[in-house]
């Protein structure tokens, strides 16, 4: 299968209010009953909120555990895919997750985020790993937000298959031209479909408008959501367009590895 759509949901949690969140990620799941939805993703951290420290470390779940136990029930009433971030707890550690849900309920995978912004590193563990997950129109990637900013991050995943990354946003609001920048330039930097689901925050913590987008391989703009506005975008993908580009712009074949050591001193 190469022709899908997806939807990107923008909304604003309530922090720390996990039973409610789990209610409104319900109400958009139940918006796209009938479509012809393949994946649905929603933005980091959606299921507590963008919160305090503490109020993370008191609302975060494992997984499994009941936060992912109902969004998995959503998945397989509806048939879709999900794409959820939600603050994990696993043992002692605390990760920025997000979940990877099929649409028979089951857990296809989960990652941690690796790039943890300011605080964030005091409070949760960084992920290590940049894992492709197979679906049946092939292997997709997953990565939160300020992971972004760092272009080895898409890369990884192209270079492992990726065609389509879902990436789960809360996008510092003071900096909203780099977000609609980076994530064209992923894109098309690697020849994949990227579909960001960005969150409103209006706290005194943290501040996020909500610029959800899915990009094309050559980083054209499919769908975006306006600012401060609770919706859904929905985008149809056809990712042997990715396979295309990247057979006619071998930027992946034609890398000289050789000459990158720099890179990871």
């Amino acid at each position: 299968m190469d022709k899908i759509t997806v939807a990107c949901v923008q909304f604003k949690p309530e922090l720390g209010k996990t039973s409610q969140n789990l209610d409104k990620i319900a109400s958009f799941f139940q918006q796209i009953k009938g479509s012809a939805c393949h994946v649905i993703v929603f933005p980091e951290l959606c299921v507590q909120g963008v919160a305090s420290p503490e109020t993370i470390d008191s609302t975060a779940e494992p997984i499994p555990g009941n936060a992912s136990h109902v969004l998995c029930e959503l998945s397989k009433t509806y048939g879709v895919y999900s794409v959820v971030g939600i603050a994990e707890r696993e043992g002692s550690k605390l990760y920025n997750s997000a979940i990877l849900i099929n649409p028979d309920g089951k857990i296809n995978g989960i990652y941690h985020k690796v790039h943890l912004w300011d605080t964030e590193a005091t409070y949760f563990s960084h992920g290590s790993h940049y894992p492709v997950f197979d679906t049946e129109f092939g292997k997709v990637a997953m990565w939160i937000c300020y992971d972004t900013r760092f272009p080895e991050v898409a890369r990884s995943y192209a270079l492992k298959g990726a065609r389509i990354a879902f990436v789960p946003t809360a996008w510092f609001a003071r900096d909203v031209s780099h977000w609609q920048l980076l994530i064209r330039v992923r894109a098309l930097d690697n020849f994949m479909y990227v579909c960001g689901a960005d969150e409103i925050v209006q706290s005194e913590l943290f501040q996020a408008s909500g610029y959800s987008m899915i990009l094309d391989p050559c980083g054209k703009i499919i769908a975006a959501a306006e600012p401060m506005r609770e919706t859904i975008i929905n985008g149809e993908l056809d990712l042997s367009k990715s396979d295309s580009m990247r057979t006619l712009i071998p930027v992946l074949r034609d890398r000289q590895k050789q000459t990158y050591g720099e890179l990871i001193s």
